[in-house]
């Protein structure tokens, strides 16, 4: 969610985490891996954008739901318009983790 805008699905780029109590992704993903006892994750920016898409299909279904007007959430048609813009976002950093 460090990398996800903060207009989709409560994102915290551009945030200032610190501010929110939070550790900066790079520590975050530090500790993370010490307490699994990895010594690191080098393709964290796959699961990243994995991550993305998964999130990018999940907004598709709710938008075929709200097409179908069987959406059961009051938030179901704003989330829903906000899947090309998560699509896009997905792809990004697909290319980022080395997509081709």
């Amino acid at each position: 969610m460090y990398r996800m805008p903060r207009d989709i699905v409560a994102g915290l780029a551009g945030r200032d985490v610190r501010g929110l109590g939070l550790p900066e992704e790079q520590l975050y993903l530090e500790r993370y891996c010490m307490r699994r006892g990895l010594p690191g994750m080098p393709h964290y920016d796959y699961y990243v954008a994995f991550g993305f898409f998964r999130i990018a299909a999940i907004l598709h279904g709710i938008k075929g739901r709200v097409i179908r007007g069987t959406a059961a959430s009051a938030q179901a048609r704003d989330r829903a318009r906000r899947f090309p813009d998560l699509a896009a976002l997905a792809w990004e950093q697909a290319l980022h983790a080395g997509a081709r």
